[in-house]
């Protein structure tokens, strides 16, 4: 989509393309709300000019939402003991592992704590590129660093690699 939005705004103005790539995007994905996955109130070029950033899709992420694989849980944590993770909505579940989204806004240090490590204040990576993604005891950090799709990428890939060597 992304590719024919830069085709089109040679043509067309940046908010016919917009509203073209919204429509666009609720034929191919659907109504993700019922996953617990709401739509921006603002377009994606809309959020890129104002706050630096635009929403991500990854196709094969929402096909394993959708078919349950993957379960969207926007309740906030109580705890974590373990496996087994605690809800403030007073559901328990056990995971082997937690991916966390947190949206737009940096909000990682108001909640992660006891990690000097990993994050400055401001939500950046502590440590710089290319050793910024790992943390310790398993902690890991992918698409805070500033560096687009192709940076998250390569630090979701190494995140993967370094994963699968430690079973």
């Amino acid at each position: 989509m992304m590719y024919w939005a830069v085709v089109l705004v040679r043509y067309l103005s940046l908010s016919k393309v917009e509203s073209l790539m919204v429509l666009l995007s609720k034929l191919v994905y659907g109504d993700m709300t019922k996953y617990g996955i709401a739509r921006p109130k603002e377009g994606p070029f809309t959020m890129k000019i104002k706050y630096g950033k635009y929403p991500v899709i990854d196709v094969g992420t929402c096909s394993k939402i959708k078919s349950g694989e993957i379960q969207v849980l926007p309740a906030e944590i109580a705890s974590i003991r373990g496996n087994d993770v605690e809800l403030k909505n007073g559901k328990s579940y056990q995971f082997e592992s937690i991916v966390f989204c947190t949206g737009f806004k940096r909000s990682t240090c108001s909640w992660l704590k006891g990690d000097d490590y990993l994050l400055k204040e401001d939500g950046i990576p502590r440590q710089s590129v290319p050793n910024h993604w790992k943390g310790q005891k398993g902690l890991y950090c992918v698409g805070l660093a500033g560096r687009g799709l192709y940076g998250s990428g390569v630090e979701a890939q190494n995140t993967a690699n370094d994963i699968k060597s430690s079973l």
